[in-house]
């Protein structure tokens, strides 16, 4: 078969298809992702096709400060980026699926539902966290619905208020679908609209939560799908890890490295503090300014988290669901510090687990002790573990690529 993956979003809103785009090309199938060119290294180090989708993301700051806008974030990238975009995102969507099997999408490929309705090829569409079933019996915790936390029939209320407050987000897309003769959305694109009617995979944990009663219908808990692979650490690393005890890993993931502000120097005085070594894996050349590695501290663009976390003493993090679910993949406790989008959502999720506690990003620089406590706290080592355990079982990527292949 050929199967298309369609995303569009940061690394964390591609890496589970890459994981099973090779469990599938492992099972011989044919197997192209679907995305803007700033992912097209990552795809060809799969051993992925790629196949563009416009829009392609700028480099330049404003961009990523207003896309990681913890409120007006989404309705960013709905007006700005993609409404706008529709006729080329579904132009190259179509393209890429010529000869398709099936096609699978992510919340942000706004194209998916057109492509499937023109070109007929069975679609499954996917979340990668519990958040996007916006589930009025189990609520998100999002920056952007703050008032969605009390009973269901409360929660329903007001998703709807929501989607009619947002409504002009839909209405390039609604035109175009028009316009193409495709019909009309089944709801709103960012709500339920996303959801393709042959089925949903959520390609989570049950950790983060099972499946609520009201999830779209014909929904299938994949387990994680984790990030797999064991490239090689960069000799400064692997020799800095080498060097002492087990650091504290502070890192913000690809998209909320880029409005870090005061983050990683706050975190450099928090592991200095404590009197540990730290791995600060910064993610742009702007966040390493003015912090000179040191014998205690190393300053890194990037690292495989499968690689270091697993030699980590504590992990603080952004809350992104595939930075968590490989920091609970190695046993390590962590500390989250949300900045926007579905990272409120993961973290109060995965503090529920007791593997990790929740910490405000304007209270982050004065956390030391209470970092410190957690690292000291056997309990959340041992909820760590046993999440470990269990999230190892899962074989996400697996039960999904037999899901896909068998879809209809």
């Amino acid at each position: 078969m050929k199967i298309v993956f369609a995303s569009h979003g940061s690394l964390g809103d591609l890496v589970p298809f890459l994981e099973i785009g090779k469990v599938l090309r492992r099972a011989g199938h044919g197997v192209t992702v679907a995305t803007h060119r700033a992912h097209e290294t990552a795809v060809a180090a799969a051993g992925l096709d790629f196949a563009p989708m416009r829009p392609d993301r700028p480099a330049d700051p404003d961009f990523h400060a207003r896309f990681m806008h913890p409120r007006r974030g989404p309705a960013f990238i709905f007006r700005e980026v993609l409404g706008p975009h529709i006729a080329e995102s579904d132009a190259d969507l179509g393209a890429a699926l010529m000869g398709a099997d099936r096609l699978v999408s992510v919340t942000l490929a706004l194209a998916a539902p057109l492509a499937a309705a023109r070109s007929g090829v069975p679609w499954r569409s996917a979340v990668f966290q519990p958040a996007m079933l916006y589930s009025a019996q189990d609520p998100p915790k999002l920056p952007m619905l703050p008032f969605v936390r009390g009973a269901p029939g409360y929660n329903r209320w007001l998703l709807n208020v929501a989607k009619k407050g947002v409504e002009d987000w839909a209405a390039p897309l609604r035109a175009y679908r028009a316009a193409e003769g495709l019909g009309v959305y089944p709801d709103h694109p960012a709500f339920g609209g996303q959801h393709a009617p042959g089925g949903v995979l959520a390609l989570y944990s049950p950790l983060f939560g099972r499946l609520p009663s009201d999830a779209p219908a014909n929904t299938v808990q994949t387990g994680q799908v984790l990030q797999t692979g064991r490239a090689a650490l960069d000799p400064a690393i692997e020799a800095f890890l080498a060097a002492g005890p087990a650091p504290i890993v502070f890192t913000l993931g690809s998209a909320s490295s880029h409005v870090a502000r005061r983050f990683f120097h706050e975190s450099a005085a928090i592991a200095e503090r404590l009197g540990m070594r730290a791995l600060l894996l910064v993610g742009t050349e702007a966040n390493a300014a003015g912090l000179p590695a040191r014998p205690d501290r190393l300053v890194a663009l990037a690292a495989p988290y499968q690689a270091v976390f697993e030699r980590a003493a504590f992990v603080v993090s952004q809350g992104g669901i595939g930075t968590i679910a490989l920091a609970l993949s190695a046993g390590v406790p962590m500390a989250l510090v949300p900045f926007a989008h579905d990272q409120p959502d993961n973290a109060a999720r995965v503090a529920r687990t007791g593997a990790a506690r929740v910490i405000p990003r304007w209270r982050y620089g004065r956390a030391a002790a209470a970092i410190g406590a957690m690292i000291a706290d056997p309990r959340m080592r041992a909820a760590a573990e046993a999440a470990a355990a269990t999230i190892n079982a899962e074989r996400g990527a697996e039960r999904a690529a037999a899901e896909i292949l068998a879809a209809r």
